[in-house]
């Protein structure tokens, strides 16, 4: 009876941290904070500054790494805190300004990966990391709820591609593509 009543709570505690993590994914990673880090990283003063963070020791870097990456987990805190406390629309523009700061922090992990991964405690604490995100994406419920939310998306693609959609959309003036 307890082992039953384990297992369900276990597993909707999983299916809640696999939803965020597919939101966070699908939805910021994807969607805004990838554009953002592409645009950051084909700008030419980025260049300059990629030269800048690879000449620093790798103290001065890992200081600099975990700051930016403490001050962008604080911010998606009080984020949280915000929301939670009413504040919707001051959350969401909190949580927006901190993805250009994720989308930094990302590149210059990227660019500086080799040297941040000398410190052993940072080499386990990312590979214990990857560990769990290979088992998040490996696990039953995330591959349920990613096969269902594919079945969504198409499903949308399906409506909004549909002759209605598109006679109400020309109703309201939006061009049809060609």
């Amino acid at each position: 009876m307890l082992k039953t009543l384990y297992r369900k709570i276990l597993k909707a505690i999983l299916t809640v941290l696999v939803l965020i993590y597919l939101i966070l994914d699908e939805l910021i990673w994807e969607r805004i904070a990838e554009p953002i880090y592409e645009f950051i990283h084909n700008l030419k003063i980025m260049h300059k500054v990629e030269l800048a963070i690879i000449d620093l020791n790798r103290y001065a870097l890992l200081t600099l790494f975990l700051s930016l990456f403490a001050a962008v987990e604080l911010l998606g805190v009080v984020s949280i805190g915000l929301f939670a406390q009413g504040f919707v629309i001051t959350s969401i523009l909190l949580y927006t300004a901190k993805i250009p700061i994720t989308a930094f922090t990302f590149w210059m992990f990227k660019i500086a990966k080799y040297k941040l991964l000398t410190f052993i405690w940072f080499k386990y604490c990312y590979e214990l990391l990857l560990t769990l995100l290979n088992k998040i994406k490996t696990s039953s419920a995330y591959l349920s709820i990613k096969a269902k939310t594919v079945n969504i998306k198409t499903w949308f693609k399906t409506i909004w591609a549909s002759q209605t959609v598109q006679s109400i959309k020309a109703m309201f003036g939006f061009k049809q593509p060609h």
